[in-house]
């Protein structure tokens, strides 16, 4: 969520036409997640019904167009079943986008992996916590065509993927730039 807001943050500053950043949505979808205490996770159905009534309360209003910029990976089937949802809905005034920060770096994001990680200390460095290397087992680990993994426990024993410890303000700063400047790009496309 953090990275998501600085970046739709960054994004209004830099574009040239009225916009307005709403406020973000805390909790997502994580149930993967739960296994590790303190984890908050709500259900694609009460995200799809959260932003659904955010976009109608919006549908009175003289916005035309929504973007979700989303930062994390277990909302993003779910947003976008949601954009097409709206495209198809010939009785709403509005249109809606997803937009992806993971999709827009060259590299793959691991879950507080080294990118994800870098884009942190990046924005918040007093925010990071001890950097630790996850295991190399991920969500996408495939048998004979099947998902094996359901969990992050089931492959993680600190919640991580991939390696934090070679994260970096610098790298971040780089990715935290390469994003903003693709979310701006894909702002002019869409608007």
């Amino acid at each position: 969520m953090i990275i998501a807001e600085e970046l739709a943050n960054e994004a209004d500053r830099r574009n040239d036409f009225d916009s307005v950043v709403l406020p973000p949505v805390p909790v997502g979808i994580a149930p993967y997640h739960g296994h590790f205490p303190g984890t908050l996770s709500v259900s694609a159905e009460t995200l799809r019904q959260y932003v659904s009534d955010i976009l109608n309360s919006l549908s009175d209003s003289s916005v035309e167009i929504v973007m979700f910029v989303n930062g994390h990976g277990g909302n993003g089937e779910t947003l976008r079943n949601l954009t097409r949802t709206v495209a198809d809905d010939s009785t709403v005034d509005l249109d809606a986008f997803l937009w992806e920060w993971m999709n827009a770096v060259e590299d793959h994001v691991d879950h507080a992996g080294e990118l994800e990680t870098s884009v942190l200390l990046h924005i918040c460095p007093d925010d990071v916590g001890k950097l630790t290397d996850g295991d190399a087992a991920t969500w996408d680990d495939t048998v004979d065509g099947g998902v094996v993994n359901r969990f992050t426990e089931e492959f993680s024993k600190n919640g991580a993927v991939g390696d934090g410890t070679a994260a970096s303000a610098e790298q971040g700063e780089q990715l935290f730039e390469t994003a903003t400047d693709a979310l701006c790009s894909f702002l002019n496309r869409v608007i």
